[in-house]
């Protein structure tokens, strides 16, 4: 059930992110109205201190936030998933891949990405890329982990000996043995991204191009004196619900996950 609800609410915000201009009932960067002037008919979450509208800042914010968190996942499962299928099959290949895995686990992660959006700047790019850097490795190690397992399995051995080509073996057993923990691997990716972005945003160091929730709410903050107008807890609370939902449907979706594949202990059948 709770699966089903967290897809459901993921597709919504997929529809709000990709129907942003028609959704939206003004532009997000134009001030349409009075400043931090609570929900009217005209702007129904209210406006910040420059008068732009509220809720149209979080509906295209759906947008930024999902893009992040989209490319992120597709590139850091791609290059760990290449990366752990290497180094577990390729075996002169393990020990150069795994030295560079483990010394980007061991690096810190905010600090790093502080420093690279700090040198490089501040763009959505830039975002990405280093999310996508830092959310690789891990995985790669778990594929690495299946593709040893698989490789040593006795159909594996038997369908060495019997002269199936190295490629064969891949495709046949140990690529399906490894989409066992491609489930997890995207719902925790992607809150993850959700989480980073919204965290570096809210820190001023997030994508500069776009207005995601993490920029509305470093906005929100940004000035201690808005906390002094009454419509000041309409600047916090919608991009903070959205963020929060957008993560408990992750949550959800991730619990009622299972593997579908046949596991690594048994063939994948012919």
């Amino acid at each position: 059930m709770l699966f089903w609800l967290g897809c459901g609410l993921l597709a919504v915000f997929a529809a709000v992110a990709v129907l942003a201009p028609v959704l939206a009932p003004h532009n997000s960067r134009l001030p349409t109205g009075r400043p931090l002037a609570p929900p009217t008919r005209d702007h129904l979450l209210g406006t910040n201190d420059l008068g732009q509208d509220v809720l149209s800042q979080v509906i295209f914010g759906a947008r930024s936030t999902l893009t992040v968190a989209g490319v992120v996942t597709g590139v850091s499962t791609a290059l760990g998933w290449l990366v752990g299928l290497v180094a577990g099959f390729v075996r002169w290949t393990e020990a150069p891949l795994m030295a560079g895995t483990d010394l980007l686990l061991a690096l810190p992660n905010l600090p790093l990405t502080l420093l690279v959006l700090t040198l490089l700047g501040a763009s959505q790019r830039n975002l990405i890329a280093v999310l996508a850097l830092l959310s690789w490795p891990a995985f790669a190690r778990i594929v690495r982990g299946v593709v040893l397992q698989t490789r040593s399995a006795a159909f594996v051995e038997a369908s060495r000996a019997l002269g199936a080509p190295d490629l064969h073996i891949i495709r046949r057993h140990v690529l399906p043995a490894t989409l066992d923990v491609l489930p997890t691997k995207l719902v925790l990716t992607v809150r993850f991204a959700i989480f980073a972005e919204a965290t570096l945003a809210f820190l001023g160091v997030g994508g500069n191009g776009a207005m995601g929730w993490g920029g509305m709410l470093y906005w929100a903050f940004s000035d201690p004196l808005l906390f002094l107008r009454p419509g000041w807890p309409w600047l916090v609370l919608p991009p903070t619900l959205a963020t929060a939902a957008l993560v408990v449907a992750t949550v959800w979706i991730g619990s009622g996950l299972a593997p579908v594949r046949p596991s690594a202990g048994r063939p994948a059948g012919r």
